[in-house]
C-alpha cells in the first residue's frame, strides 16, 4: 500500500512532467511573462487599457466603449479606435486577433501583440479592409502588406480573426510616433 506522501510524489512528478512538455517551465522574470497566464478576454481587457492610456496622452478620450460600441476608443476630435491584443504562441512567432468585424464602424484598427519580454503593434486603416467579391474573402492590405481575414468559425460571416507573424509587426518604441501622426 502507497504512503499519502508517495502519492503526493507520484503527482508532483506528473504534474513536473506535463509542466515542462508544455514548455510552462521558463520562469517569470521576463517584463510580461504573466501574459501567458491569461485567458482571451483578459489580454483583451489588457490591451485596451494600455492603449486608453497611450492615446490619452495626446488627446482626450471622450468615449472608450465599454458599452460594446463599434470601436473602443473615441477621441474628443472624433477618431475611433478598435483595439485588439493577441499574445505571442507557444510554439511559433505568431499572433491571433479575434472578433474582428469588418463592418465595423472605426478608423483605425490597433492590433497590439504581447510578448513575454516585449510588445509589438500594428496600426491598420479601416480602408486598409476590403472585400474582394470575386473570393468572397475579406483581405487586409497596407502597402505590400497583405493578409487574409478568415471567419472565426464556419458560416460566421461577422467575426473574423488576423493571424500575424512577429515580424509583421513595429517595436513599441515607434507607437507614439504613429499615434501622433493620426492624432494630429
Amino acid at each position: 500500500m502507497l504512503k499519502i506522501s508517495e502519492l503526493e510524489t507520484k503527482l508532483e512528478e506528473i504534474i513536473e512532467r506535463k509542466h515542462q512538455e508544455l514548455n510552462l517551465g521558463r520562469d517569470y522574470n521576463l517584463k510580461f511573462s504573466k501574459i501567458r497566464d491569461f485567458e482571451g478576454n483578459a489580454i483583451g481587457q489588457i490591451g485596451e487599457e494600455f492603449a486608453k492610456a497611450i492615446i490619452s496622452e495626446f488627446i482626450e478620450i471622450i468615449d472608450d466603449g465599454v458599452i460594446h460600441n463599434e470601436y473602443d476608443v473615441k477621441t474628443q476630435s472624433g477618431i475611433l479606435f478598435e483595439v485588439k491584443t493577441a499574445r505571442k504562441g507557444r510554439s511559433n512567432n505568431s499572433f491571433q486577433f479575434n472578433g474582428i468585424n469588418p463592418r465595423y464602424n472605426y478608423d483605425y484598427l490597433l492590433c497590439i501583440g504581447i510578448c513575454e519580454d516585449a510588445i509589438v503593434f500594428r496600426i491598420f486603416e479601416k480602408k486598409d479592409v476590403s472585400y474582394h467579391h470575386k473570393d468572397r474573402k475579406f483581405y487586409i492590405k497596407q502597402d505590400e502588406f497583405e493578409k487574409q481575414l478568415v471567419q472565426m468559425n464556419p458560416d460566421n460571416q461577422v467575426n473574423y480573426k488576423l493571424t500575424l507573424n512577429i515580424k509583421d509587426f513595429h517595436n513599441i518604441s515607434l507607437l507614439s510616433n504613429q499615434l501622433q501622426t493620426i492624432l494630429q
